[in-house]
């Protein structure tokens, strides 16, 4: 699949909001399936990769 990324600058902006306040942060994205979450990580600026850590909805 090649798809491209695109409406997702204000999504961005908030990133590098957070990225720039002082301090430890944590971030929860979460939300409907394929909607591009890991891709809005994926795209965050190489020098500011955030950790992602994935996990499964438990029953």
């Amino acid at each position: 699949m090649n798809q491209q990324f695109i409406n997702r600058e204000r999504e961005l902006a908030w990133l590098e909001e957070l990225y720039k306040k002082p301090g430890a942060q944590l971030v929860v994205i979460y939300g409907r399936r394929r909607i591009g979450k890991t891709e809005l990580l994926k795209n965050s600026p190489r020098e500011k990769r955030p950790f992602n850590f994935y996990c499964e909805r438990f029953s």
